[in-house]
């Protein structure tokens, strides 16, 4: 009477390791690529915020605020202003345009807000 695996049943048990190993190099990978792909995107809501903070130190009346059909352009982004005349604001509309290098997608990221002359002279 010998005692061990037989060839069959070491096969099995390898193919079985194999399987739950690549599932786990599988789920590492995927899970390495959302974390990246999300620090990607608070980067671009941390910029879209810090422009928005210095469209904030504008003068009401300033250029910069000023109500155009074309949008005012940054680098890798654009805002537009636009008058709401019921308010007495103006409503500015900031966004943030970047290619993911993860998937080599492009990705947006806005943020909008109004603003009053009384606060802004």
């Amino acid at each position: 009477m010998t005692r061990g695996f037989t060839l069959v049943e070491v096969v099995v048990a390898m193919a079985l390791l194999l399987l739950a190993l690549t599932a786990f190099v599988v789920s590492f990978v995927q899970s390495k690529r959302s974390a990246a792909i999300a620090d990607n995107s608070f980067e671009a809501i941390h910029n879209v915020r810090e422009k928005m903070e210095t469209i904030f130190s504008y003068n009401y009346n300033a250029p910069e605020l000023s109500v155009m059909t074309n949008p005012h352009t940054f680098s890798n982004g654009f805002y537009t202003v636009s008058d709401n005349t019921n308010m007495q604001v103006k409503d500015i509309v900031v966004t943030l345009r970047w290619i993911n290098p993860v998937g080599k997608i492009t990705s947006t990221v806005s943020l909008a807000a109004s603003i009053g002359p009384q606060l802004h002279q």
